[in-house]
């Protein structure tokens, strides 16, 4: 194992422990999340993104194409600058984006249910999770900024969802993590 795939390692994890963290709070105090959600995702998506970028220059895996993260790790750590930088309008922001990745990961959990139906494996969580991300997904296309406080409580469990799903996080690179969940 090298020095990347340990810090890989240790990394995924916390990033796993945090989401599991904040998911919480997101759940409990939804209302107060709401206030920092801007502060919380920018400093978030800085430190993936800045991750990325170290192990994107320490790897050199640029080289190869279509091996490597790190333009993805530099656009989630500008996108994580003007999240900061522009506070309350990111909310509208920060809700289109949701709302886009939600159906995006609709998408895929409804691709995934597919899979499993014509091949007889089990199809039931897949179907459900497809249905849900492009529901709460087109609804935060459409009302972005209403009901925030819902879609953070809806937030909280997928992170918590996300954190305890995977049997092999030490494969998942972080900001890949944060990207799937946010």
């Amino acid at each position: 194992m090298t020095v990347i795939d340990s810090l890989e390692r240790i990394a995924s994890f916390r990033v796993r422990v945090l989401l599991l963290s904040v998911g919480l709070f997101c759940i409990l105090f939804p209302t107060t999340f709401c206030d920092f959600i801007p502060l919380i995702v920018g400093i978030s998506m800085i430190l993936a993104g800045g991750f990325g970028i170290f192990v994107g220059f320490e790897t050199r895996n640029y080289r190869l194409p279509g091996m490597s993260g790190l333009g993805e790790s530099i656009v989630l750590t500008l996108l994580g600058l003007v999240i900061i930088i522009s506070q309350n309008a990111s909310l509208l922001l920060l809700g289109v984006i949701w709302g886009l990745l939600g159906l995006g990961k609709g998408a895929k959990e409804i691709n995934t249910f597919l899979y499993r139906l014509t091949n007889k494996e089990n199809f039931l969580f897949p179907l459900i999770m497809g249905i849900l991300e492009v529901i709460f997904g087109l609804i935060l296309i459409l009302e972005p900024t209403e009901h925030i406080a819902f879609h953070v409580i809806i937030l909280g469990i997928n992170m918590i969802l996300y954190s305890i799903k995977d049997p092999a996080p030490h494969r998942k690179h972080p900001h890949e993590i944060l990207r799937e969940v946010l």
